[in-house]
């Protein structure tokens, strides 16, 4: 239980390293990542870290609430296609089949998901990926209520689609990077800030 633990506040990089992840899109339905989500849910003891981490859209990430990837997923499976009718041997289903075999079936779409569960960690938790993120980004700090995550994104995505598709470069930058870098950190406070 997640009494007495405190969720801990992660930097704009660690936001921007897992709302990437994945395409940029949500590790359960595949539209864009608006949010984070603790695969193992923070308030039954999951890890409050990255690499318990994935980029979600806000109606998953609010949809699956508290529940394990597992539970949530098979829950509005066996909602979806079981009508509550017949006997679990079948008739309650669209098809006719039986409770047991629209489990068996839910269970391999859940066995599915945990394998791209764990590409999208393993893609996280790529140390090279990382530690380009926190030292392009690093210097962003904490989010606050007009500088965060979602607007470092909007400015920053450009260069983090053009870094993947280099394999997140070296982290000692370039001229021509640090330039970007540098206009980029510009675009930021003038956000931040207001422009002058």
């Amino acid at each position: 239980m997640s009494w007495g633990r405190r969720r801990r506040r992660f930097m704009i990089w660690e936001s921007l390293a897992v709302l990437t992840a994945n395409n940029g899109t949500c590790a359960y339905c595949y539209e864009a990542s608006q949010t984070m989500d603790h695969v193992i849910p923070f308030a039954d003891g999951g890890a409050d870290e990255l690499k318990n981490l994935v980029p979600v859209c806000r109606e998953c990430n609010w949809s699956k609430g508290g529940k394990t990837p597992p539970a949530w997923h098979i829950g509005i499976d066996l909602r979806i296609r079981w009508s509550g009718d017949g006997t679990p041997q079948g008739g309650g289903s669209v098809d006719n089949s039986s409770l047991r075999d629209l489990y068996l079936s839910a269970h391999g779409e859940v066995l599915e998901m945990l394998d791209r569960l764990d590409e999208v960690a393993a893609e996280i938790a790529d140390p090279k990926r990382l530690e380009w993120f926190r030292s392009r980004y690093g210097y962003l700090g904490y989010p606050s209520a007009t500088n965060g995550a979602p607007r470092a994104r909007a400015i920053c995505e450009g260069r983090i689609a053009e870094a993947k598709k280099q394999g997140y470069p070296d982290p000692v930058m370039g001229h021509e990077e640090a330039v970007a870098l540098a206009r980029t950190t510009r675009q930021l406070l003038d956000a931040y800030f207001g422009s002058a």
